[in-house]
């Protein structure tokens, strides 16, 4: 990560606010909103149908923000076991039309068949209008295996710079599993700035 500047725990930066530690905490608080609707829908037998994997559920928050889960793995995510977490918030650029990612996103949700090891993939609706995302996987490997998408690589690499101003992108883990009732825990974040030009990243340690 040479390309990365480093951030201590509580290390603040004036002129790139949206990397501050205080948004992580905001981010987490959102992770666990998404967490916990999953793991009530798995406490609710018969709930779920059967088929068709992935299963699409489009739920909405009750102030009517939106807010979608994708189901993969039901009973990987019923076992007790640590799972990976993976958290992606960004701000959107305003006045563009962001479709192609929500075609993107569409299209990324059918290839999950091909990663096994991606049990869920939740999206809210954020107070601000943005929209945070977290993917639970197992075993860890899958985080690198999802990498492997060509979609997936697109969207970091090609469609994030065009459309996003910053992101943070977290990965932690969710300790016990979902139904453990545990929040998720961070464990590194990563932080991209697309304005001016040339991509600014730095990354901040959050547990050794």
């Amino acid at each position: 990560m040479n390309d990365y500047t480093l951030l201590e725990p509580t290390q603040t930066l004036p002129k790139r606010s949206f990397a501050d530690p205080e948004r992580n905490a905001d981010d987490l608080a959102a992770m666990d909103v998404m967490a916990d609707c999953l793991r009530q829908l798995l406490r609710q037998p018969g709930l779920l149908p059967t088929e068709p994997r992935p299963l699409i559920l489009n739920l909405g928050e009750e102030d009517g923000r939106w807010h979608r889960a994708v189901i993969s793995q039901v009973e990987e995510l019923l076992k007790a076991q640590d799972l990976t977490a993976v958290g992606f918030f960004g701000h959107k650029v305003k006045d563009m039309n962001h479709a192609v990612l929500d075609d993107l996103d569409r299209a990324l949700v059918t290839e999950f068949v091909q990663h096994p090891g991606v049990l869920s993939y939740s999206s809210l609706e954020l107070s601000n209008g943005d929209h945070g995302n977290l993917v639970l996987l197992n075993p860890p490997e899958a985080k690198e295996h999802w990498r492997t998408s060509t979609r997936h690589v697109y969207a970091a690499q090609e469609l994030s710079p065009q459309h996003y101003e910053c992101v943070r992108l977290h990965n932690g883990c969710l300790p016990g599993g979902l139904m453990s009732g545990n929040a998720p825990v961070l464990q590194r974040t990563k932080y991209y700035d697309y304005r001016g030009g040339e991509t600014w990243r730095a990354v901040r340690e959050l547990m050794a």
